[in-house]
């Protein structure tokens, strides 16, 4: 199964690779799923004089920028020719005259209000990190956090009991047993995935509700346990149901089935694929029908534009469809936000820009004048660890002579009492003669410049006009100033019912989505918890009400009146 070989780095490829015979074959549906380093590790196994080494492969068939990473694909033509007679292809539209009809079907279902609280404050997370992401490299643990709320997101679209046990909301689950009760009294099995086996808890509540037999296949289920469930789906006419994680999309022949449900949708269209293909493939005598149960407005609705994208590039080099020579290599910073951007779009209602929140910007701005036109560059760069960055500064002369100057404005603008742990923390000044021995030294290789990203202050970034807010930033504000009213709301309704306890959680919520509001505003890190909603440069923007709200926040038996006003008045203040 090629599935295990298509990492050419991996160890289980280079042990198989070890493997010596005179006849060497792989089987595979999608020999390309992302990018055709995977189509060089299946040939290199059958025949290593195909392709040649790796090197040579990367140089005849990718294009790389000045840094030497991949930034597009050439010669694909050629290398369509060269693994042609190795392969046998013979595709899905090739044998669908000997297949029964498919129908797919995408079911939009709207979000409950639970889940619009929870997705939207997961979508603010991830908006916040992508507007850093815009300006500087993330760090490693940013980009960990990305990937995690993007996950999350994708969670809360099918439930919120997958992330948290006492919450069960779930409107799939109404979808679901709908399509179940209908295949009950058409006699058809049913085959249900989802990523995520909380998901598969709820299905399996849901057949036994409405008395359906049904088989338990995921990664938690011993292997001998498995093919147990597998016989018994297959031969026991009770078991309706196949209940699935993604550890049975591949494998396995269910065509007992004629109905596939997808309770939430793979990133990649090729998994997609074979989840369906467990019951759509040969010897199915009945037409089979695809449900993907997708949550309306969310990442999981623009996902499926992003699916079929995909295709594209296995479609070209294996099969001759499309316009080969449009495809292109989408890697990088630039392509990863312009997929982000797509997946979460940025709120186009936003108002304009109101004031200054680029320090480093206003810093480079200052200090031209400050220092009478010997200002010849400013960088800020970021270095490989850590999560601050470095001012980097050229001038003119003698840097001494401009040294103390820029160390004092240096202080104006990130010194004691701003509290931002991302502000530069140093501040380099070299004279014109440095700065170019240290760019010689570095174009020759003899020194090494450990950064994950720069960006150009001076003289790009202060000619033109200083930016105000971004409308990156501009937008996560209008987010967190509607989550926060909505939230006090929330709490103001439960506690004038008398149920105090009730409207703490809320009201905590609001809280900290005015503190996440403010940090955007000041630059700051974003608070992850309540905990760090207080820090002490931000006294001044919580102003007379941080005593009131702290109380509360500690004190867990604090009375959400006095909270609820303080907050009310700080929230009306900031949009204003």
């Amino acid at each position: 199964e090629a599935q295990r070989i298509k990492n050419w780095s991996a160890k289980t490829t280079q042990a198989v690779k070890r493997l010596r015979s005179r006849y060497a074959f792989v089987l595979t549906g999608t020999p390309i799923e992302n990018r055709i380093d995977e189509l060089y590790s299946l040939m290199d196994f059958i025949d290593p004089k195909i392709l040649g080494p790796l090197f040579r492969f990367n140089r005849e068939y990718y294009v790389f920028d000045d840094r030497g990473r991949p930034s597009d694909y050439r010669n694909l033509e050629d290398l369509r020719e060269r693994i042609r007679p190795r392969m046998l292809r013979r595709r899905k539209s090739d044998v669908e005259s000997e297949l029964p009809d498919r129908t797919d079907h995408n079911r939009f279902i709207r979000l409950s209000p639970q889940q619009q609280t929870e997705y939207e404050g997961h979508e603010a997370v991830v908006a916040q990190l992508a507007a850093k992401a815009r300006r500087r490299p993330l760090t490693p643990q940013e980009q960990d956090k990305l990937m995690r709320e993007l996950a999350m997101m994708r969670m809360v679209c099918d439930t919120n009991y997958i992330l948290n046990s006492g919450d069960r909301t779930c409107p799939k689950l109404a979808e679901l047993e709908k399509i179940l009760d209908d295949c009950r009294l058409n006699e058809a099995k049913v085959i249900v995935f989802s990523e995520w086996e909380r998901m598969l808890e709820l299905a399996r509540d849901a057949c036994r509700r409405l008395k359906l037999g049904h088989a338990w296949h995921t990664g938690s289920v011993p292997q001998l346990r498995r093919r147990a469930e597998i016989n018994a789906f297959k031969n026991e006419d009770t078991c309706r149901v196949f209940l699935s994680t993604d550890s049975g999309a591949t494998g396995l022949n269910l065509q007992v089935a004629s109905v596939v449900v997808n309770c939430d949708l793979p990133w990649n269209p090729a998994k997609l694929e074979q989840r369906i293909a467990r019951a759509w493939r040969k010897h199915q005598t009945r037409p089979v029908t695809v449900i993907n149960l997708v949550s309306e407005n969310t990442i999981e609705h623009r996902m499926l534009d992003t699916l079929a994208n995909k295709q594209a590039l296995s479609d070209g080099v294996l099969d001759r469809l499309g316009d080969i020579k449009a495809i292109k290599l989408k890697s990088g910073k630039q392509a990863f936000l312009a997929r982000l951007e797509q997946l979460v779009p940025a709120d186009s209602s936003v108002s304009p820009p109101l004031f200054s929140s680029d320090r480093p910007m206003a810093f480079a701005k200052a200090a031209r004048e400050r220092i009478n036109g010997a200002l010849l560059h400013c960088e800020e760069r970021y270095p490989a660890e850590g999560a601050h960055s470095v001012l980097y500064v050229v001038v003119e002369g003698n840097a001494a002579q401009w040294r103390s100057h820029l160390e004092s404005l240096h202080h104006e603008y990130f010194g004691a009492g701003h509290g931002d742990p991302l502000a530069p923390v140093h501040l380099q000044v070299v004279e014109q003669a440095t700065h170019d021995a240290l760019s010689r030294l570095a174009e020759s290789g003899l020194l090494s410049l450990t950064q994950r990203g720069s960006r150009t202050l001076f003289p790009d970034g202060v000619d033109a006009a200083l930016r105000e807010f971004t409308p990156e930033e501009q937008a996560l504000r209008v987010e967190l100033e509607a989550i926060t009213t909505r939230k006090i709301r929330m709490a103001r309704v439960l506690g004038e019912a008398g149920l105090d306890d009730e409207a703490r959680a809320p009201l905590l919520d609001a809280l900290l989505a005015q503190a996440r509001s403010f940090a955007v505003e000041y630059r700051f890190v974003q608070p992850d918890c309540i905990g760090d909603a207080f820090p002490p440069a931000l006294a001044r923007a919580w102003g007379p009400a941080l005593g009131v709200l702290q109380g509360f926040a500690l004190d867990s038996t604090a009375s959400w009146h006095a909270a609820i006003e303080a907050l009310t008045a700080i929230s009306t203040k900031s949009r204003a």
